[in-house]
């Protein structure tokens, strides 16, 4: 195994250990999460919601911070940082994929992936940073419920509103998949009319009580799925991206042994649009 100027095996170098544990960890919470996605729905699946905003604002935090103490390793003589020093990143998420991209500006990364900056992934960040801040995000049901009346910080509220309101503008509204999915909910709501009782609410606490409402609702719940899960990965893959450049230069320009190797655990997430629409199941085996 190769390892620049460094120590020698990876093995004898005792901080390998940890930072290969967090970039397992990183690896897992994230797939976990997107995955998530890609099954939350209005129905029986609600609780997915709820588990996509743990597990991508976690992961998403602990990968940027990954980040982050590669580069203070190499401005500072290879000195891993202390948990002090690691506090200080903070835990809000927009924050840290800001610094990670001031990081990826001041070393002149050449990226194939750069970060997505369009309408959605701005939002889905915006999203999971509010979930990581306690009061608007992870306890929002705690906190409403001495006032109940105040919702506007429900996550799952929030999210349709801003992420997957965002994404039926682009794919929806106006365009042949509209067109495909009212019918095919007209279609179903004229074969079960008399005979289904339907008892659901949607993910912005709306009644629907009949078959044609709640199929279109599920056909906009299949766009939303895939394209809020490709535009989280795509921020991701840039994470991932800019990992591998620093982890890379760490290891074989500065002989920081405690990195190497670390890349392979994100490389799956680093594959093309296409692979990244299609693939329901993160991350990859």
């Amino acid at each position: 195994m190769a390892s620049g100027r460094g120590r020698g095996n990876p093995w004898d170098t005792p901080e390998w250990w940890f930072v290969r544990g967090e970039a397992m960890l990183v690896r897992q919470v994230i797939g976990a999460g997107a995955t998530a996605l890609g099954y939350a729905n209005y129905a029986d699946k609600k609780g997915e919601y709820y588990r996509a905003f743990f597990e991508l604002s976690v992961g998403l935090e602990r990968f940027a911070k990954l980040i982050l103490v590669i580069d203070y390793a190499l401005s500072n003589q290879g000195r891993m940082p202390d948990e002090n020093v690691v506090r200080k990143f903070g835990h809000n998420v927009k924050e840290l994929l800001d610094a990670v991209e001031a990081v990826e500006q001041t070393r002149a990364f050449t990226l194939r992936h750069s970060r997505p900056k369009d309408a959605v992934p701005v939002a889905i960040v915006d999203n999971l940073d509010a979930f990581a801040d306690a009061k608007r995000g992870r306890y929002a049901n705690f906190t409403a419920i001495g006032n109940p009346n105040d919702d506007q910080h429900e996550p799952i509220k929030r999210w349709w509103d801003e992420v997957a309101e965002q994404i039926l503008k682009e794919r929806y509204y106006g365009k042949p998949s509209q067109e495909r999915i009212e019918a095919k909910a007209r279609m179903v709501g004229a074969m079960l009319s008399g005979f289904a009782i339907v008892q659901h609410t949607t993910e912005t606490r709306e009644h629907m009580t009949d078959a044609e409402t709640a199929s279109l609702r599920t056909g906009q719940s299949g766009l939303v799925q895939k394209w809020a899960r490709y535009h989280t990965l795509t921020v991701v893959r840039w994470l991932a991206e800019v990992h591998r450049e620093i982890s890379h230069s760490a290891v074989y320009n500065a002989g920081l042994d405690a990195f190497f190797g670390s890349w392979e655990y994100f490389d799956s997430y680093r594959v093309d649009n296409d692979f990244l629409k299609s693939r329901k199941v993160w991350p990859l085996d």
